[in-house]
């Protein structure tokens, strides 16, 4: 189940990726640069059964601030629950019991978080598919609490773009990590059908913060986007 949470929380993590192009003779001169972008994520796996219905959701949310030196800072959220029903009254295959229902959804609301990321909690009403492709309004309320301290991790990077030419721009990046096991709890709605989910502690509370600086040769820079 957590290798599930895990593929659903990538697709909407942010992807942050270098990207550069050189700079055109007799353009206008390349200028300094620098972003920053904090991200906030929790994720959960659930499982319960009841009778012969074995129900499975897994969820991921993301709060994200971003912005450029001088610039606006910008704020965005992503949402996505992935639910399954499995009869387990059946004949298992390979891939476990068969899938009898399925429904996901994704929505653009944001994570709600405490200032020291101790609870989090995320308020949703999704409109999504089902496994034939059907309409279906997917309805999450989730919370979120830190069972433990925080695990750090920290990752530095500096680079000359292009590599080993006399003019370009110095890259420098920077992140920071946050990462602690949780307990999540809460309840999902599928058209309107509600369903309790216990608390399960196959969750976890994630942050990163990440800065990046670009700073062009005097006489000559490289187009970095970082």
């Amino acid at each position: 189940m957590h290798r599930r949470a895990r593929i659903l929380a990538a697709l909407i993590l942010p992807a942050l990726l270098l990207t550069a192009a050189p700079a055109v003779v007799g353009a206008s001169v390349i200028e300094d640069y620098a972003r920053v972008i904090r991200s906030r994520h929790a994720s959960a796996a659930f499982m319960q059964v009841d009778g012969c219905r074995q129900a499975e959701v897994f969820v991921s949310a993301m709060d994200a601030k971003f912005g450029t030196q001088g610039g606006r800072v910008n704020k965005q959220g992503l949402v996505g629950v992935l639910y399954l029903e499995r009869d387990v009254c059946g004949e298992p295959g390979p891939k476990g019991f068969p899938v009898v229902y399925m429904a996901d959804a994704q929505s653009l609301d944001r994570l709600r978080t405490t200032t020291r990321f101790g609870s989090a909690w995320v308020q949703a009403v999704m409109s999504g598919t089902d496994g034939e492709g059907n309409p279906v309004e997917i309805g999450l309320n989730m919370e979120w609490s830190a069972l433990e301290a925080f695990e750090k991790s920290r990752i530095s990077e500096n680079g000359w773009f292009p590599v080993r030419a006399a003019r370009g721009a110095h890259v420098h990046t920077f992140s920071f990590g946050l990462r602690a096991p949780a307990a999540a709890w809460g309840e999902v709605t599928i058209d309107g059908e509600a369903i309790s989910l216990s608390t399960t502690f196959d969750a976890s509370l994630e942050q990163v913060r990440y800065f990046c600086r670009v700073i062009q040769h005097p006489q000559g820079g490289y187009d970095v986007d970082c």
